[in-house]
């Protein structure tokens, strides 16, 4: 497998932890976004762009290294989700842990229409799902954010 795209698609490695790598993941996603998430919202969606293309193609292969439709140790999708949770917003650690807290829970539930984007074939609907569920918690966040 090439190491390169093993590194990228399982988040450093992060998707290796043992037990609950999809969590691993996202933790790792939180902490990265809390130390380097800019405030320039198109610097935001660069990197947003840059970490859905890396998703597609490094979870599309790895997926088909290991023969398994979404392994669990492709995490850069939780990492991107995350990313898109916290979308336009600034990432103190108040709104970094709440939207780690949102987002998994969206992620691991997969209310509709998640569930309809992880049909899509290989890295794409590895990676969509993540982005949907992500995008759900931003909103969420917003409203939860606008009410305090």
């Amino acid at each position: 497998m090439n190491k390169l795209m093993e590194f990228i698609a399982t988040g450093f490695y992060s998707g290796k932890l043992p037990k609950m790598p999809g969590t691993w993941g996202s933790i790792l996603g939180a902490i990265l976004l809390y130390f380097f998430w800019p405030k320039s919202l198109k610097f935001q969606l660069l990197i947003i762009f840059i970490t859905f293309a890396l998703s597609v193609i490094s979870a599309d292969y790895v997926s088909r290294q290991l023969g398994n439709k979404d392994p669990d140790c492709v995490v850069i999708d939780e990492i991107l989700g995350m990313e898109l949770t916290l979308l336009g917003l600034h990432a103190d650690i108040k709104t970094a842990f709440l939207g780690l807290i949102l987002f998994r829970i969206i992620d691991i539930m997969k209310p509709p229409p998640i569930e309809f984007f992880e049909k899509f074939p290989g890295g794409w609907g590895i990676t969509i799902d993540d982005a949907v569920a992500g995008i759900i918690a931003n909103v969420i966040l917003r409203l939860i954010g606008g009410l305090l």
